[in-house]
């Protein structure tokens, strides 16, 4: 194995992966051989490898490609994924067995041999062929909104780890995380995600996936009470039920007589080893009004946050909204979309709609998305560039641009250069080349100072959040 190579690469995933998801699951990626041809990489446990092959395996074979041809090694390499301490040829036997049960590879039950498999398989119905008619009645049960898949959610760093976690939980449900619990601002994603999960699970599986609103539980939750049919309720979420999706849970704060009832819902189905996916505004420790034993329960598996998208994958969303909806936008004016509306993926969405209305049947302009916009946007109609943020961010820290672009790393200028790092990466289209070309910096610095920032928002720092809010409005002022 050539250990520069490999150093290379994992320095290089490091700087390309969201940097929990890597400190979770890649900190202990090792190699077992390197070849022309293969390359074989080992992780630690079963659930680490699940997640990893299946949310990151194209990812991964890129950065490889990309370092081989750096190296001038020009080869087509594939990946493969392999348990730490296994018997490789024992494994691959083991997986011929399972993946023609499972349907997708990698999902396991706990067995660790051939026989194993197969007895699992047919005392176990989780992943059995089932009947169209059984298929179409999970289906139609499920309230899952069929449109919202993995396939059709664009994914990038403001949502990468909560994307990884419902791919996990999709192909091992009940096993990977329970409960799965992902928050954010309104418009992220979140209920996209919960759905691509119901989706995925009944395409491999005859799971009864059902979802529904935390109001539409708090509801059904009362209605039965008050007509005696709690037996009937309970039967319904708790026990035809083996994976519950339940949408904005905040709802339930302050709600003592639900919360009970839903406490009592997670015991019995976490018990039984059958999944729960719950959604928030919010971390649950920020839900006041949930009751301490509660909020252990949801902290209990994994949370995941989904925070505002940045400037690549809002542009992306573009790019792909518009080709769903059949017609084109030049990519200049796609990137004056994503460059001014930045608030989250559903007002994205909507300008795109609008400017197909305004359009018809004449040509997309530049002056006909500026006037569409404009109206919903005022604070984002102006286009800024990299000295325009320098400039304002210097001004409003009392540094000099020669300060900003000096060595000095004391905290009164490093700050505001890792705020105009950031700032130039969600506000403008340059790469972190570019960034990297603009400040002088290696690539690993501009990184690490958008993703301090980005953190730094997301833990609600109130101070950092005067600084960005007092200077977006500045830029973006008319």
């Amino acid at each position: 194995m050539n250990t520069e190579i490999w150093a290379k690469f994992k320095a290089r995933v490091r700087d390309q992966v969201d940097g929990r998801f890597y400190s979770t699951y890649l900190e202990n990626l090792s190699c077992r051989s390197m070849t022309g041809s293969e390359w074989i990489v080992c992780l630690p446990d079963r659930a680490t490898l699940n997640i990893v092959e299946s949310s990151l395996s194209d990812k991964l074979i890129d950065i490889i490609h990309e370092v081989l041809k750096e190296e001038g090694i020009h080869s087509d390499v594939s990946l493969v994924f392999s348990l730490e301490g296994e018997n490789f040829e024992e494994q691959k036997e083991h997986e011929q067995w399972c993946l023609p049960l499972m349907g997708m590879t990698n999902k396991v039950t706990d067995v660790s041999t051939p026989e194993e498999a197969k007895a699992a398989f047919k005392v176990s119905p989780k992943y059995a062929v089932f009947d169209t008619a059984a298929a179409v009645k999970i289906r139609e049960n499920s309230h899952l909104n069929p449109n919202y898949t993995f396939d059709s959610f664009i994914k990038g760093g403001s949502n990468e780890m909560a994307y990884c976690a419902a791919k996990a939980v999709a192909a091992n449900p009940g096993g990977a995380y329970n409960p799965l619990f992902i928050y954010g601002g309104v418009g992220l994603g979140k209920t996209h995600l919960m759905h691509a999960i119901g989706n995925e699970i009944l395409q491999t599986s005859n799971l009864r996936v059902r979802y529904m609103t935390s109001e539409e539980f708090t509801n059904g939750f009362m209605e039965a009470l008050q007509s005696g049919k709690m037996p009937e309720f309970r039967t319904k979420v708790r026990r035809d039920c083996d994976v519950l999706l339940l949408d904005d849970i905040q709802f339930i704060e302050k709600k003592e007589g639900t919360q009970e009832e839903f406490f009592n819902v997670f015991n019995e189905m976490t018990q039984n080893s059958k999944q729960i996916v719950l959604t928030s505004d919010r971390s649950p420790k920020d839900i006041k009004g949930l009751t301490d034993r509660m909020q252990s329960r949801f902290m209990q598996g994994l949370m995941a946050d989904i925070q505002l998208p940045e400037f690549e994958t809002r542009l992306e969303i573009v790019r792909k909204k518009s080709r769903a909806e059949r017609f084109f936008i030049p990519d200049d004016i796609a990137q004056y979309i994503a460059s001014n509306v930045n608030s989250n993926v559903r007002e994205l969405e909507g300008c795109i709609n609008r400017i197909k209305m305004a359009a018809n049947s004449h040509e997309i302009t530049m002056a006909l998305a500026q006037r569409v916009i404009e109206p919903f946007y005022q604070t984002r109609t102006v286009l800024v560039d990299a000295n325009m943020i320098i400039e304002c961010v210097c001004r409003y820290f009392g540094i000099t641009v020669d300060d900003m672009m000096g060595k000095s790393r004391a905290k009164p200028i490093a700050h505001p250069r890792q705020i105009a790092m950031y700032l130039a990466r969600s506000h403008t289209s340059l790469s972190f080349p570019d960034l990297e070309r603009i400040f002088d910096r290696d690539h690993t610095t501009v990184l690490y100072a958008v993703r301090k920032i980005k953190d730094g928002l997301s833990k609600k720092d109130a101070m950092l959040e005067g600084d960005i809010r007092h200077l977006e409005d500045e830029l973006f002022r008319k």
